[in-house]
């Protein structure tokens, strides 16, 4: 965004898991368990790794916020520029 002559704005690629309304709490914690086990492991970690790939993991509660300040942050930018949905 810089070289397009925005230094101020920050854009990045995330990944992460979501499932679906209503899952139960005890199937997120064990699957958020085991993301953050695969996270943990060095070869896992070397694969994602990479220009710009920063590894996270964290609670399920860190990545709602996280998605929620995604949404807001968007949000603006898009009332800003006017854009509108084809």
């Amino acid at each position: 965004m810089a070289e397009l002559g925005y230094p101020q704005a920050t854009v990045s690629n995330w990944l992460g898991l979501i499932g679906p309304k209503g899952l139960s709490p005890a199937v997120v914690r064990k699957l958020n368990e085991a993301y953050n086990s695969a996270l943990a492991l060095p070869d896992i970690r070397e694969k994602i790794a990479g220009p710009g790939n920063v590894i996270g993991g964290g609670t399920p509660e860190e990545f709602a916020a996280f998605i929620a300040a995604e949404n807001k942050r968007w949000a603006a930018l898009v009332k800003v520029a006017g854009i509108k949905l084809e």
